[in-house]
């Protein structure tokens, strides 16, 4: 059996899958984010609840918001705790096995590359759409890895001017200390950013969506300019990946009326004859980041 576990900053959730990575049972507790020993404990017993309910010494992967360095040391935004600590090292030891570790994002980009919405695919780009904006990139099935482990940190390249002027946009302060940044207009946030700058008046994505269904003019001036944002963005993207697909994921990628609109307005950023690569939805929804810790859990332990 393989687990698959997804540490968040205000949840961890362990999966269980079996050896066709069919989910088989999933739970969820809160993440202890400022306290490092009682995060290692937890994850022990949670581990060792999944022993006790399949009977045997399952494979582990993790997946989190964040990194781990050349010195397997973990650095994140998201759990304070683990900054500057042993992650791997004190992980393996307390579990007594094998673990593949991840990004979260990456490990989601690795599902879907993996038997997911992207099977078959040869280069897979994924890009998650949430509280922040994050991606990797899979070639043959396997997650492309860099030297400082930040290829593929797309969120956090500049919007274009063109953009800027074209819609008035201030030059947002992102929290990794840049300006502009995508991550600032195209992540769930800067959605609800946009309902306030074109003066929409939504508090919430499901409201926009409710209204853009009904046809109000001012949500589809919002929508209409966050579209041209996202296109934009991912055809800088395939200019700079050439992917075969791009798989979103996150809290927009539900969002139906996102994908009809995308091929037209990503050709207006690309070179005369490149076509736009498929732009879909992910196969596994939200439990698809578990589902890659799982994947990256049965890779470590062979």
């Amino acid at each position: 059996m393989h687990y698959g576990l997804d540490v968040g900053g205000t949840k961890i959730e362990l999966a269980i899958f079996n050896a066709d990575f069919t989910l088989s049972d999933s739970w969820r507790v809160a993440t202890p984010g400022d306290n490092y020993q009682q995060l290692l404990a937890t994850l022990a017993e949670m581990v060792d609840k999944a022993d006790q309910t399949t009977g045997c010494e399952g494979s582990v992967g993790i997946g989190f918001p964040g990194i781990v360095d050349s010195l397997g040391c973990a650095v994140s935004a998201n759990i304070p705790s683990i900054n500057g600590q042993p992650l791997v090292a004190d992980t393996l030891k307390i579990l007594n096995r094998p673990v593949g570790f991840e990004n979260d994002v990456k490990a989601f980009v690795l599902s879907e590359a993996n038997g997911g919405a992207a099977q078959s695919q040869k280069n897979v780009l994924g890009l998650v759409l949430g509280t922040g904006v994050a991606g990797g990139l899979c070639i043959d099935g396997q997650l492309f890895r860099s030297k400082q482990n930040v290829a593929c940190e797309f969120g956090h390249i500049p919007l274009p001017a063109i953009l800027q002027q074209r819609y008035q946009f201030p030059l947002r302060q992102c929290g990794c200390g840049l300006l502009s940044c995508v991550e600032e207009y195209l992540a769930g946030p800067g959605l609800l950013w946009m309902c306030t700058h074109f003066e929409a008046g939504y508090t919430s994505v499901p409201a926009l969506i409710k209204g853009l269904q009904a046809g109000e003019s001012k949500a589809q001036k919002t929508f209409d300019a966050y579209i041209d944002c996202l296109g934009c963005y991912l055809a800088q993207l395939t200019l700079m990946y050439d992917p075969d697909i791009i798989v979103l994921g996150g809290g927009l990628s539900n969002i139906n009326e996102l994908y009809p609109p995308l091929a037209a307005v990503m050709k207006q950023y690309l070179f005369k004859g490149v076509t736009p690569p498929n732009v879909v939805a992910p196969k596994f929804g939200d439990s698809s980041g578990v589902r890659g810790a799982a994947f990256l859990g049965k890779c470590a332990g062979e």
